[in-house]
């Protein structure tokens, strides 16, 4: 349910410093992520090697580094955030606007598409009610965002519309069972439909 974040971006616009950009749904995402992350440590991990080898091992990162999926000419590219843990909304606004004009461009560098044990796929208000995304090896997770629509709910045993959008997270089952999975999920919506958040 987008209404609470719906009305903080307006007022997180009349705080930001001239110049800066209005963090968008990815931006709150990100951070959201980068968040959940931190308390699912077990989620933020990649599995490395033969899963029948006796070498095969689960490797966690060091910070929350989420890949956001862009569609380019001719297909996709997954550039890389780092350390979103460390960042505010402003700044992740600048940092995400600034590596998604660069994969339009062509432009970014191999550093910039590793490293992420996990992305986000948002295709945006013309994109379906639901969907299912592909996990990007050797990342272990992938969360797809439906778009936002209208939905008639019941709150309060009133009858209201809300902007809603399902969220469906895809998962290596090597790295996580679906009980960590949901819990993971659970968590992300709690945080996507409150009020704490940074924004510097």
């Amino acid at each position: 349910d987008w209404t609470v974040l719906q009305a903080l971006r307006a007022e997180f616009s009349a705080t930001l410093e001239p110049g800066s950009r209005n963090p968008s749904a990815n931006d709150f995402l990100l951070q959201a992520v980068a968040r959940v992350l931190g308390e699912f440590p077990a989620m933020n991990s990649t599995f490395w090697g033969d899963p029948d080898s006796p070498d095969a091992r689960l490797i966690q990162a060091s910070g929350a580094h989420i890949g956001l999926v862009v569609a380019v000419e001719n297909g996709l590219l997954v550039p890389v955030i780092h350390d979103v843990e460390r960042l505010g909304l402003a700044e992740i606004a600048r940092l995400r606007e600034d590596c998604v004009e660069r994969a339009l461009q062509g432009r970014l560098k191999r550093e910039e598409l590793d490293g992420a044990t996990i992305s986000i796929s948002n295709l945006g208000a013309r994109g379906p009610d639901r969907f299912t995304a592909i996990i990007n090896p050797p990342q272990s997770a992938i969360l797809a965002v439906g778009r936002q629509r209208n939905c008639v709910v019941a709150r309060n045993e009133n009858v209201e519309v809300r902007p809603l959008s399902e969220l469906t997270l895809t998962v290596d089952h090597r790295v996580a069972d679906g009980r960590l999975a949901s819990e993971f999920l659970a968590r992300l919506v709690e945080l996507l439909e409150g009020r704490d958040w940074r924004l510097q």
